[in-house]
């Protein structure tokens, strides 16, 4: 299973102006390769996109296993 990035529903935006900060939420199923968490932040919306095709992984962490909607 591989992650497709989709900006509408995994990525929150906070703060305004200069001083915005990405937020990408991963989906159930998904986390990074170097932790187990399934949120980060970032900076730019272009390091969030780098890191979305690069750093994310299938889960198997017992919250993703027993979440109801994985398939």
């Amino acid at each position: 299973m591989k992650y497709k990035l989709n900006t509408a529903r995994d990525v929150d935006v906070d703060g305004y102006g200069d001083d915005v900060a990405y937020i990408l939420n991963l989906p159930y199923g998904f986390r990074f390769y170097d932790d187990l968490v399934h949120v980060r932040g970032y900076d730019t919306m272009q390091d969030l996109r780098v890191s979305a095709k690069k750093d994310v992984i299938a889960c198997d962490c017992k919250e993703c296993t027993s979440y109801k909607g994985l398939s």
